[in-house]
């Protein structure tokens, strides 16, 4: 169904916000001014999300600096999800695996490697593209694009 990007974000920010005050983080969130619809499925999506937001909150410390964002993409026929965290970021050897199956850096016990395989599952389900940029010590930028609806890129002059 379609399903407005904005408002699985703030769900999924609800259900992380208690995370995010326990570890002391400034968190800020911008949403877009309109609504970002997107063929898809919520649970899903939240879930993507959810795992997304999850490890930025594991990769900082007290201090740290979570900002989740939604915008419309300059052509207006996508829609952009960043999350972005100041965490130990990702090392550039293992930029390659981190979406396969059971890949993990944690230590035993603490997590099976699958968080951002269903994350990348996701996405390529909802035929979107999901990007990474990430440097040791200074954090990590998922993006998430996701078409738009068609109605949506109608009302934007779109096609």
């Amino acid at each position: 169904r379609d399903v407005d990007l904005n408002e699985v974000v703030v769900s999924v920010v609800d259900l992380i916000r208690h995370r995010i005050e326990l570890q002391d983080l400034y968190f800020k969130m911008d949403l877009f001014r309109e609504p970002l619809f997107v063929h898809g499925d919520v649970n899903q999506l939240q879930q993507c999300f959810l795992n997304l937001g999850f490890n930025a909150i594991e990769a900082m410390g007290p201090g740290g600096r979570l900002h989740i964002a939604t915008a419309r993409a300059a052509d207006g026929k996508m829609a952009d999800v960043r999350i972005e965290d100041t965490g130990h970021g990702i090392a550039q050897k293992h930029l390659d695996h981190i979406y396969d199956p059971f890949f993990t850096t944690k230590e035993a016990g603490q997590g099976t490697g699958m968080g951002l395989s269903i994350v990348y599952g996701v996405v390529k389900s909802h035929q979107g593209e999901i990007e990474v940029h990430s440097q040791v010590d200074q954090g990590t930028i998922f993006s998430i694009c996701l078409p738009l609806t068609p109605a949506e890129k109608e009302a934007v002059g779109g096609n």
